[in-house]
């Protein structure tokens, strides 16, 4: 560890990776914490931290050096099971704690969950210290692999300066609206495909969606220009995605973009009256926490543990409905309780970004003080009999609003 100017040991961060908002809000502010900068893999692209170098520590055990810490969040799906064991492997070799963050038990971009929850699994099993962002999350790691994880909740996505003049902007509206002598406005609801990756619902939610859209309102589609281009050639995944979308055109306004920076994501998101999340599969999702920092009605598919994530007024609908026409009136009644419902409540307390930071720097000082502790010993007693968390600290109570 390194000394700060006023000598208290800095717990140097090895964190998988540390160039996301996640790890900026969660982990960014911890006192006495150094969150090492992700190597630039790509000077033309110097923010691209994928694939880190960090997950071939078996075969380079030069990337860990400089560290007191490694923290894996994400971004380790391109590395087989057994490349993730001998990770973890060379990562206790070198006498480093490990942390894990389970952000997903099913990789939302994946059409098969075998191969993540084994990767995670070696993760998991051998961590000192395993965080997830639901007390539901916690229950299911628990099932699969008898480890007690800590319930830290999901902090902002995205800074303040970005993000409040759309939530003040919204707020007033809103409070405009309701006096008498304003007409509501004709009402948008948002749908955010991306670059059309397996894990996003196109063919069987947007027919049912536009059927249930409330009148006066409309459905605005964005889409990866790049990728929608690409899905458009027969025999591409995607073909019938494009073709849906082709065909939904112009009743349905398709917005093709390119690349968004965050400051223009959210502006575009902000001239939503609600935004309907297409997840097939998942665990848990930054798109909720985005719409809580810009006070955007979420209508959240019943899948994983985004409605825990949410809170217990989460307007929700079943992607798993039988028919086109269940599903339609479910997301009507979803889309009624988002559009017309009490605006989003602020952030709670414990998901502030400084209290959740707080929360990872006292399991990171635990960790790295019991690692120390057993290099002393000379020994490196079994993660079992010396994991830092047990099940007191498993937050209880999954009703409150954040992961």
């Amino acid at each position: 560890m390194i000394s700060g100017p006023s000598s208290t040991p800095r717990i140097r961060v090895l964190s998988v990776p540390a160039g996301h908002d996640y790890v900026r809000h969660a982990v960014g502010p911890a006192s006495g914490v150094e969150v090492l900068a992700d190597p630039v893999l790509d000077p033309a692209e110097p923010t691209r931290w994928w694939p880190h170098p960090a997950l071939e520590a078996a075969e380079r055990p030069e990337v860990l050096d400089g560290t007191d810490l490694v923290h894996v969040h994400f971004g380790y799906e391109h590395r087989t099971p057994g490349q993730v064991a001998e990770f973890v492997a060379a990562v206790h070799a070198r006498g480093l704690p490990l942390v894990v963050t389970v952000h997903d038990l099913t990789n939302p971009h994946e059409p098969d969950p075998v191969a993540h929850l084994a990767r995670t699994g070696h993760l998991v099993r051998r961590a000192d210290a395993v965080i997830t962002l639901t007390a539901g999350a916690a229950a299911e790691i628990r099932r699969h692999w008898g480890v007690d994880a800590h319930v830290i909740p999901h902090p902002r996505l995205m800074p303040p300066e970005i993000t409040e003049p759309h939530h003040r902007g919204r707020l007033d509206t809103l409070c405009d609206q309701h006096t008498r002598f304003r007409e509501p406005a004709p009402r948008a609801v948002g749908v955010v495909l991306g670059s059309l990756r397996a894990g996003v619902a196109v063919e069987e939610l947007l027919a049912p969606l536009v059927a249930a859209l409330p009148p006066g309102t409309r459905l605005v589609v964005m889409v990866r220009s790049d990728a929608l281009a690409a899905a458009r050639e027969p025999g591409h995944p995607r073909y019938a995605a494009a073709i849906e979308l082709d065909r939904l055109a112009p009743a349905v306004e398709i917005r093709a973009h390119e690349h968004l920076s965050d400051a223009d994501l959210c502006a575009a998101l902000a001239g939503f009256d609600a935004l309907v999340l297409p997840h097939r599969h998942g665990t848990h999702s930054g798109w909720l926490e985005l719409c809580r920092d810009l006070g955007l009605p979420p209508v959240i598919p019943a899948i994983g543990h985004l409605v825990q994530q949410w809170g217990p007024d989460a307007a929700s609908y079943d992607p798993a409905r039988v028919t086109a026409e269940a599903l339609t009136s479910e997301m009507y009644a979803a889309l009624l309780a988002a559009l017309d419902g009490a605006p989003v409540p602020p952030r709670s307390p414990d998901a502030e970004d400084v209290t959740v930071a707080r929360a990872h720097g006292r399991l990171y000082r635990e960790a790295v003080r019991i690692a120390a502790h057993d290099a002393d010993l000379h020994t490196r007693r079994p993660l079992s009999s010396r994991r830092v968390v047990d099940p007191a600290h498993v937050s209880p109570g999954g009703g409150h609003r954040t992961p």
